[in-house]
């Protein structure tokens, strides 16, 4: 058996668009699974594995020997904290398959995996829109006035001060940044992060009063001011915080004229960036119009579909067995069919796949479903190597002759 997982968007996506991956599976010989599917994990400094997005590929079910290679796509949602290489904050999609044990099924399944690492970008601070405005302070006879309270990296600050009382005034810029780690559930036990003091990013003082200004220039590597927060929605879940935030401030440092005591205060202040315009011009995978991984079905009308028809259902005490042919005019390679029943029209039972290599023009295949009390219909998923996706609802009551 051979996994092999690559995804379609070399190696990076935007918070708010999709990751798009390409699965292929190699059985050598005919296999049975529980599960497959992939997965988008993150890697930081939180004792708890974090999964922040799932796709299912393949249900519980038997597979002729022979390669199947199926496309899935990821959201990535707009609070998903993005890539922080500079706090361990990284990113894999990892594709998993699960199998029983083949010699002693009372031992623990195997899980096989196959991983990706994926840079997740932002298109912006998140603070862009916000309006600036002028900064006014007074305290123990020192006045500051700043023009502005947002900035971008690289650019000067200038701070114009009036004082009377002191004789040497100190301006730090300041950034205070960490990954946010919590569990409602267990207190601190998925925390392993370290509380970090506040870095300097820049610093200018002077004796000069009379001058009345100090310049404090924005690092052109400065990070931008966030806080990011994700939350699952998986209710075994619920009450899991996971983020990021980066905090910047100006911390005034002045010595009085007499008496030793110093005067100290912070002043908030915003660092943003300017939006990302770098897409390609030849494709855009992260286009807001692309919806899904690629389909040869996009914009094809409902007739060209028809490539399988069920020809008979038949059922006994135990199961159900469809009867299916390929009317199409391609031999079709690497097809699954998922079987789902409807219960009450409502209630979907648990799903039962079969994968066959190979599927010859006018050739029936004959799939099973076991049986369930009180189901109306079954729902019949079938896919192919060529990503062509067909759902077809079957009515149990109906004449499939």
């Amino acid at each position: 058996m051979k996994l092999e997982l690559s995804d379609l968007n070399d190696g990076s996506v935007y918070v708010g668009e999709k990751l798009n991956v390409r699965t292929k599976f190699h059985f050598d010989e005919d296999t049975s699974i529980l599960w497959s599917g992939v997965r988008l994990l993150a890697h930081s400094p939180c004792l708890k594995e974090i999964q922040i997005a799932k796709s299912e590929i393949f249900s519980k079910g038997s597979f002729e020997a022979g390669e199947y290679y199926r496309d899935r796509a990821l959201l990535i949602n707009t609070n998903v904290v993005p890539t922080i290489k500079s706090r361990n904050l990284n990113y894999e999609v990892q594709l998993t398959l699960r199998q029983p044990h083949p010699l002693n099924p009372e031992e623990d399944d195997l899980l096989i995996h196959k991983t990706h690492e994926i840079f997740i970008k932002t298109k912006e601070s998140g603070t862009l829109n916000k309006k600036p405005n002028p900064i006014s302070f007074s305290m123990s006879g020192l006045n500051l006035m700043i023009s502005k309270d947002i900035f971008k990296p690289g650019e000067t600050i200038k701070i114009n001060f009036t004082s009377e009382v002191i004789k040497q005034i100190e301006i730090r810029l300041l950034q205070e940044a960490n990954v946010i780690c919590y569990c409602e559930a267990y207190g601190q036990n998925c925390r392993k992060v370290e509380e970090l003091p506040p870095a300097i990013a820049g610093d200018a003082k002077t004796s000069d009063i009379d001058k009345g200004y100090l310049l404090l220039k924005v690092p052109e590597i400065a990070e931008p001011t966030h806080n990011y927060l994700w939350e699952p929605k998986e209710k075994e879940n619920w009450g899991f915080n996971f983020g990021d935030y980066s905090k910047w401030f100006l911390q005034v440092l002045a010595k009085p004229k007499t008496g030793r005591e110093l005067i100290k205060f912070d002043i908030p202040i915003t660092i943003t960036s300017s939006p990302i315009t770098d897409k390609k011009e030849d494709i855009d995978l992260f286009s807001k119009a692309s919806g899904s991984a690629p389909s040869l079905f996009e914009g094809v009308s409902s007739k060209f579909q028809k490539i399988y028809k069920i020809v008979s259902i038949d059922s006994d005490l135990e199961k159900y067995r469809l009867r299916i042919k390929n009317i199409s005019k391609d031999k079709l390679e690497g097809v699954t069919v998922k079987l789902i029943g409807l219960q009450e029209a409502l209630f979907e039972s648990a799903p039962v796949i079969s994968g066959f290599k190979e599927w010859d023009v006018g050739e029936e295949k004959e799939v099973e479903y076991p049986s369930k009390q009180n189901i109306s219909a079954l729902i019949s998923i079938i896919e192919d190597n060529s990503q062509r996706s067909i759902r077809i609802q079957s009515p149990l009551s109906s004449d499939f002759f």
